[in-house]
């Protein structure tokens, strides 16, 4: 079976929830934006297994389970990675020393351990969570969706 419906689903959902938290993360204090990180990932995950179970009427096998967590987190890395250009590329245009002063940045061991752990602490509970929820939670939901009652 192939995945790829669901992947594009988690992809477009997560463009949707990156473009609103990101509105309520400038309507918030500042500092305060940083609770909405986990957000664009989340919500579009617990989203597209809804629509997993509807539509295959059972929890994904233990197959699909691991192509589905290395999707989603290859998925939102790329993404983040590629408008994170993206805006050091807009970024330019009212600053063109924009991509410069990030090539400095990025030569930083400080910046860069920070950036690193940073990631970590996102990447790895992210992964974790999805690998959980897409196994036996799935198979719960699955259960209380299917089963006659």
């Amino acid at each position: 079976m192939s995945l790829t419906r669901y992947f594009i689903w988690f992809f477009c959902l997560c463009f949707i929830f990156t473009c609103v938290c990101g509105v309520l993360a400038a309507l918030m204090p500042q500092g305060m934006g940083a609770v909405l990180t986990i957000f664009p990932y989340l919500i579009p995950m617990i989203w597209v297994l809804f629509k997993f179970l509807k539509r295959e009427q059972r929890a994904p096998t233990q197959a699909e389970r691991k192509k589905i967590t290395w999707g989603f987190s290859l998925i939102y890395w790329l993404y983040n990675l590629t408008f994170l250009l993206l805006g050091i590329w807009v970024a330019t245009f009212s600053n063109p020393n924009a991509w410069s002063d990030f090539q400095l940045y990025l030569q930083e061991p400080q910046f860069m351990t920070m950036v690193l752990t940073m990631c970590l602490l996102i990447a790895i509970p992210m992964y974790v969570l999805t690998y959980w929820f897409y196994g036996p939670q799935a198979k719960r939901m699955a259960q209380k969706m299917f089963s006659s009652s």
